[in-house]
């Protein structure tokens, strides 16, 4: 009874210690654990680009900022990886100011992983503002929206946008939206309008009003917050930052788990033996 009561009074830094390390360790050491069901909805935007042909572009637009960071950055950087495995074009873009910096981080970052050229396979066109008249206008002549890239390079005669008018020659489009302006916008005022296959990446508290859309067929997939993004990591075999928070969040509701079972029983075993 005696060590029945000092587990029941377990002082409470134990606990918080243990906490601590059950979502700490995955984070910094990923165990890759088994158990990530791919749904539908992340396999559509997998399957679209997998049926590409080489040399496809891609139209990529960053709409999210730090705030969306652990939900959609990841989602991000695996879907820049799946299209340069690829082999595709890439072209980014962002129509939030505050997503600057984390767009032109992915790109880069992804694009050094497998040795692709900047003008030559990928190109970052930055942010501008007035989401409505900049997809209107990339309906168009994307090179009147944007004459120059972010880097002040001018755009016309980019090997990457060779053949790319406006938005009509893409091949394909992931939007990673955190709110508005994003994926409503980019249906109402490009998708629906000129007619191109366009799929969505999002935070958790998006995804069920962007759910109707993937229902209707507007868009060919939905890459759902920190889920998704671990489901699409492991399509494309590699597992990274949002595997890793999956596995933290999932060992620590396994903790919290283990402790309210565990004080419970030892309860029963007190009170009746």
């Amino acid at each position: 009874m005696k060590v029945i009561d000092k587990l029941l009074n377990l002082d409470r830094r134990i606990i918080f210690l243990s906490v601590l390390l059950v979502i700490l360790i995955p984070i910094i050491r990923p165990f890759n654990l088994a158990g990530v069901e791919i749904t539908g909805a992340v396999k559509g935007v997998y399957d679209t680009i997998e049926s590409l042909p080489p040399g496809s572009a891609v139209l990529v637009s960053f709409d999210y900022d730090p705030s969306g960071k652990p939900d959609v950055y990841p989602m991000s950087v695996a879907v820049c990886r799946h299209a340069f495995r690829r082999n595709l074009r890439v072209v980014g873009m962002n129509l939030w100011a505050s997503g600057t910096g984390l767009a032109e981080e992915a790109l880069r970052k992804t694009a050094l992983e497998y040795g692709r050229e900047y003008k030559k396979d990928y190109v970052y066109l930055g942010y501008q503002p007035q989401a409505e008249a900049v997809i209107t206008q990339l309906g168009k002549d994307i090179y009147v929206m944007y004459p120059t890239d972010y880097y002040r390079n001018p755009t016309r005669g980019m090997p990457v946008l060779d053949g790319i008018l406006s938005l009509r020659d893409f091949a394909f489009m992931v939007d990673f939206s955190n709110g508005h302006p994003g994926l409503e916008e980019w249906l109402i005022y490009g998708a629906d309008k000129f007619g191109f296959k366009i799929a969505c990446g999002c935070s958790a508290v998006s995804e069920p009003g962007f759910r109707p859309f993937l229902n209707s067929g507007q868009i060919v997939g939905l890459i759902g917050a920190m889920k998704g993004a671990a489901e699409y990591e492991r399509l494309i075999g590699m597992p990274d930052k949002a595997t890793a928070g999956m596995e933290a969040v999932s060992m620590g509701h396994f903790l919290i788990l283990f402790l309210v079972f565990g004080a419970n029983a030892l309860l029963l075993v007190k009170k009746y033996f």
